[in-house]
């Protein structure tokens, strides 16, 4: 009976009331959260199609020998240390990685050295989608899905170290810091990490010589008729129509950080648009533009500043020979 039940802890920044604010605030500001366009199994989905479509791990063969090289030199720093092992999986997403790490360390842990997988993800769908990918495929391993919004969760690695004691911590950060402001995420990371632990994370790049070139080169890869489908989505499950306006994306700067830019998707109003949620009512007017979703793109120098800045060293990194996506290994100093 226990394979028909899967135990899922919810930590209460996912909590019904706080989301719902969330999502309140999100329509009220003119700014959705980019967590609300993973809220839904059909939105969870959309975005795994999308995933399967353009992300170079899973279309470019030097991306994931990119992967592989990192995971093999994890391996061989976990191989010279006897603690039971904690991986933790921020911003899980599909599970594809952190599924694939495992089949790189898998000769490491075993009934002396057991390891334990947090899957966290703000998505119930992917938190789930990735426990049982890694349970269909290490039936060693013992396995706790997460559910936490991680701007709201500074206290969840203390949750998690409570569950056992003598620890390492390999923290896998795919694909998840383009969608974060640096300012915010990073001080959340750093108080993840303590000296020791592992932080196996990936951005997507500029490529080339160029940074606003190399841009402007992957563009493609967000203004394209699935992302914009994903995008529209939280729109359209709220009462907004799609003759309300158009998705626009543009490369736009930090305001905080000028050094970096970032594409944004927004959706420009046509008309008027009015709706209530609950009882607060939205009042959007025509010219206005909703920001849907931002993406920062980033170059292997610039990663390793900003990380230096937060007492993050990088042990190595890996780059596709695209030069579009880079995976680093790092640790604090």
């Amino acid at each position: 009976m226990l394979e028909k039940i899967e135990q899922v802890f919810v930590h209460y920044s996912q909590f019904p009331d706080r989301v719902y604010q969330d999502y309140l605030d999100s329509f009220s500001f003119k700014q959705i959260n980019n967590k609300f366009h993973y809220a839904s199994v059909k939105q969870s989905q959309k975005w795994l199609k999308i995933h399967e479509e353009f992300s170079p791990a899973r279309q470019d063969e030097s991306c994931i020998q990119a992967y592989s090289l990192c995971f093999d030199k994890t391996a061989e720093i976990l191989a010279k240390d006897s603690s039971s092992l904690n991986l933790i999986g921020l911003g899980c997403g599909g599970g594809e990685k952190d599924k694939l790490l495992l089949s790189h360390i898998s000769h490491i842990f075993s009934t002396e050295k057991p390891l334990t997988y947090y899957p966290v993800d703000v998505s119930l769908s992917l938190a789930i989608i990735s426990a049982q990918k890694v349970r269909g495929s290490f039936a060693n391993v013992a396995v706790a899905p997460f559910v936490c919004d991680l701007l709201q969760s500074n206290d969840l690695i203390s949750l998690i170290n409570a569950r056992g004691t003598s620890q390492k911590n390999i923290i896998t950060f795919f694909g998840m810091i383009p969608n974060f402001y640096p300012d915010e995420i990073l001080p959340i990371l750093t108080n993840f990490l303590e000296r020791g632990d592992l932080l196996l994370f990936s951005a997507n790049l500029a490529p080339g010589f160029d940074y606003l070139q190399g841009i402007q080169t992957v563009l493609p890869q967000y203004d394209n008729e699935l992302t914009k489908e994903w995008l529209i989505t939280v729109l359209l499950d709220a009462g907004v129509e799609r003759e309300d306006g158009n998705i626009e994306f543009e490369i736009e700067a930090d305001s905080h950080n000028p050094e970096f830019q970032r594409i944004a998707a927004y959706f420009s109003l046509k008309r008027d648009v009015n709706f209530k949620l609950e009882e607060r009512l939205i009042d959007w007017k025509k010219g206005e533009r909703i920001r849907l979703f931002f993406s920062y793109r980033y170059t292997t120098p610039k990663i390793q500043a900003i990380l230096k800045s937060y007492g993050i060293d990088i042990l190595g990194y890996w780059e596709a020979a695209s030069q579009e996506e880079g995976v680093y290994l790092c640790q604090k100093v």
